[in-house]
């Protein structure tokens, strides 16, 4: 990977070509960390919840799987009707197993990474309609990569509240 020196402070600049492949390294590692925390937990240890008012591990996942395989193609794509071939209206109002929203995820990785290793610099950083306006696509990615994380923390705790509770007993 080149760097290019921008000021007497060897202040240091990426080429916006290597962003995209930053980008899909960064969703690589997303998506394996995503598999290794969900690993180990059963499709009843998926539906508890610390309270009635939580999510629990299955909604979350069964949330993550449609940012996946809906949210982030559409905005690679530029399609705001986009969903995968055979995708369900009513996927959030399913009850799925962790294997099943896992295999969806493990889908969708694909998807993603394919899209954003075709994406251009220019197409990153262009303007496309997004949050009742407009943002850079690449904005939009970024966001919805770090929902991703923001999730995958609240089912590592889940699962970890899960485990100390079980061992009290």
């Amino acid at each position: 990977m080149k760097h290019i020196i921008t000021s007497a402070t060897d202040q240091l600049t990426v080429k916006m070509s290597e962003k995209g492949a930053i980008l899909k390294d960064q969703a690589e590692y997303i998506f394996g960390s995503i598999s290794r925390t969900v690993e180990g937990i059963s499709d009843e240890d998926a539906k508890w919840k610390p309270t009635e008012e939580s999510n629990s591990i299955a909604w979350t996942l069964n949330h993550m799987s449609r940012i996946a395989n809906v949210s982030i193609p559409r905005i690679i794509k530029g399609n705001q009707e986009y969903a995968p071939a055979g995708w369900p209206d009513d996927y959030r109002d399913k009850d799925y197993t962790v294997e099943k929203m896992l295999g969806d995820i493990d889908a969708a990785k694909e998807v993603v990474l394919t899209g954003i290793g075709n994406l251009t610099s220019e197409q990153l950083e262009e303007e496309i309609p997004l949050w009742r306006g407009t943002q850079k696509r690449k904005t939009g990615i970024f966001a919805y990569l770090g929902e991703l994380v923001h999730h995958r923390g609240q089912i590592a705790y889940l699962k970890g509240t899960q485990k100390r509770l079980k061992e009290k007993k």
